[in-house]
């Protein structure tokens, strides 16, 4: 008996790895096979490949009534009587500027030209974003800044998740008139069930598995409608999360979020099961700026905060913030940070 079980064992030990390598690769055989086929399904500009929807865009007060994009959402400036402000919003991880829902118009009422900005390797394909890295991604970030503020007197930088994540980066390192940041990631909400930090599974796992599927639970949005409209890829590249880590790293450096001397408003919500709050709340408090503003809402209200139930307010807030500055910056209190009153303080 004994002989036989050291046998098993012998066999189990040889056939174990073997086993395991064959169901990586077949993992990744079947993962590579799904994302060709949504990609095939993904309706798309045939001339671009920019997925439908999802093409950036320029909104200007003096085009009202007409699209202002072109295929790629690159139209030209200088048209006269143009306004002297823009508005650059940068979307989220994998996502578009469907983001945003419908904040670029409201700002275009305002008054603001306004870029919805397409980062690289979104609104194409999985497989162009599993190319990306941080710095192609804030190569296109800067890209966006730079060619506005060769039109514009006065450029806000507005960021959402990763888009605040960037925008960060952005405006510790280049001229920008003010940063708004909504719910920015500078690291992962944890949850219990997690058992260990989302990073250090992907430090274990990640080089095991290619592909992650995106199930509709890892949209973190509360209210059912604001889902309408949302775009994002449904197969998530390994590398694509690393990238991600890899920027909220570098957007907590040692001295980096100090840097940063223009006027900030962060609107977030408690509830947020992305973007940690936590993480948020200690990235703010090191933003060298000596005015600097944050609206917590409370936790009925998810990652996608400006499709959610405390959408509107959120929207309302950034608008008030920016309307304040446009009219008198220097009248505006220095240093001041706000909550909702239904919220906490962590």
């Amino acid at each position: 008996m004994n002989k036989i079980l050291r046998g098993l064992l012998r066999r189990t030990a040889v056939l174990a790895p073997v086993a395991t390598a064959l169901g990586i690769l077949l993992y990744g055989c079947a993962c590579s096979l799904l994302v060709r086929r949504e990609i095939a399904a993904t309706p798309r500009d045939p001339a671009t490949g920019v997925v439908l929807g999802t093409a950036a865009i320029d909104l200007d007060p003096d085009c009202a009534g007409r699209n202002p994009a072109t295929a790629d959402g690159n139209e030209a400036h200088g048209a006269p009587g143009r306004p002297t402000s823009a508005c650059l919003l940068l979307h989220g991880f994998i996502g578009s500027h469907q983001d945003f829902g419908d904040l670029g118009e409201r700002l275009r009422a305002a008054g603001y030209h306004v870029r919805l900005a397409r980062l690289p390797g979104h609104g194409t394909t999985p497989i162009d974003f599993a190319d990306q890295t941080p710095e192609t991604l804030y190569a296109g970030a800067l890209h966006e800044l730079r060619a506005l503020r060769a039109e514009y007197d006065e450029v806000t930088v507005i960021g959402f998740s990763m888009g605040g994540t960037l925008a960060t980066l952005l405006a510790a390192r280049e001229p920008v008139d003010r940063l708004v940041l909504i719910a920015p990631y500078y690291g992962v909400t944890y949850a219990w069930y997690y058992v260990l930090p989302p990073h250090v599974w992907h430090q274990m796992l990640g080089w095991s598995m290619p592909w992650l599927y995106r199930w509709e639970c890892f949209t973190k949005l509360n209210r059912p409608e604001g889902r309408t409209g949302l775009y994002s890829y449904k197969y998530v590249p390994s590398r694509g999360v690393e990238t991600l880590f890899a920027l909220g790293e570098e957007a907590r450096a040692a001295g980096l979020l100090e840097a940063i001397q223009c006027p900030v408003l962060l609107v977030m919500s408690e509830g947020d099961q992305a973007s940690c709050p936590v993480a948020a709340r200690a990235a703010f408090a090191r933003i060298g700026s000596p005015e600097k503003q944050a609206r917590w809402f409370p936790g009925r209200s998810n990652h996608h905060l400006l499709r959610d139930w405390d959408g509107e307010a959120a929207k309302g807030a950034i608008l008030e913030f920016l309307g304040e500055r446009r009219v008198d910056a220097s009248s505006q209190p220095r240093g001041a940070e706000t909550d909702s009153m239904a919220s906490s303080r962590s």
